[in-house]
């Protein structure tokens, strides 16, 4: 039986317009490595394989060109990510036959993604517990309308870094996206449980566009009124309409945010817990330490050296 990094890894790289990438390096584990030509970009995207029906997608890349991705004739899979950089949050998809998506010049991120075929979800989900994965394509589908879910990216990262190797390290993995799967479905089971029917469609739009906003500006002192401005309501309606939407209060929804990314300073650069303080949208490094220490249960600080 072939595996997922057969079925869908070494296809899109071999057989599909790929032509952007030098050709993918096959690791003697089985790990596929791509490089961009140096005319398209720069950096590297790893496929690793866990399981015959899982595989850890991780990328580093900017693109100096702008990018057309097609994949052709691939096997049905679903495949959730967290990226970083020109574009942030967590995304998900149920991917099957043509794929296509374009990337324009200039675009950089940094992502990890976890990619399964069907039977990985059946074989916990649909058959130990009578969930569809139908349940799940729903909830991808959603996904597109949320920058952020913090649970969510902390397994994707969790997953993005480990230092766990072998047959160990794969179950490890194996079970950490188990629970991403369980997070996502969770997530829109309460969304659906908490949004109201009468929420029209152009205030749920106006949402979205005012979540977007706080995700590409949480380094900026971010208002109510600043945000209800970018949904076109009031501010009273616009608090209300923010917590049906998204079962969160404005001012806990940017704090996840901020955090988040204080976690990703902390882990990835040398700054000074006093620039990071302000880097993520605190003028106080004290407030921002006590908040950290309530979401976290440490100080950035201890945080930092226990990384």
């Amino acid at each position: 039986m072939a595996s997922i990094i057969e079925k869908v890894g070494l296809p899109y790289v071999l057989k599909n317009k790929c032509d952007y990438m030098e050709r993918g390096k096959l690791g003697r584990d089985g790990h596929i490595e791509l490089i961009p030509k140096r005319s398209y970009g720069e950096g590297t995207a790893l496929l690793k394989p866990v399981s015959k029906s899982l595989m850890v997608s991780v990328s580093d890349l900017t693109y100096r060109q702008p990018i057309e991705h097609i994949s052709r004739d691939l096997p049905e899979y679903f495949h959730i990510n967290l990226c970083r950089g020109t574009i942030q949050g967590i995304g998900g998809a149920r991917v099957s036959n043509v794929h296509s998506r374009y990337t324009p010049a200039g675009f950089s991120h940094r992502s990890v993604g976890v990619s399964f075929l069907p039977e990985f979800f059946d074989s916990f989900f649909g058959l130990r517990h009578g969930i569809s994965p139908d349940a799940l394509t729903e909830a991808l589908n959603a996904l597109g309308r949320f920058p952020l879910i913090p649970e969510a990216a902390v397994i994707l990262k969790q997953i993005g870094g480990a230092s766990f190797t072998g047959d160990i390290g794969n179950a490890w993995i194996e079970a950490k996206t188990l629970e991403l799967i369980a997070i996502v479905l969770d997530w829109h089971r309460h969304l659906n449980a908490t949004t109201q029917p009468g929420l029209r469609e152009n205030d749920r739009t106006g949402i979205v566009a005012a979540m977007r906003y706080a995700a590409e500006h949480c380094s900026e002192p971010i208002t109510l009124a600043l945000l209800a401005k970018q949904a076109a309501m009031s501010i009273s309606k616009f608090t209300a309409a923010f917590k049906t939407h998204t079962g969160v209060s404005t001012a806990s929804y940017i704090r996840r945010l901020r955090m988040d990314k204080a976690i990703d300073l902390l882990k990835n650069t040398s700054a000074p817990l006093g620039d990071i303080a302000g880097m993520v949208g605190y003028k106080h490094h004290a407030r921002f330490s006590t908040l950290f220490r309530e979401q976290f249960g440490v100080t950035p600080g201890s945080f930092r050296k226990k990384d």
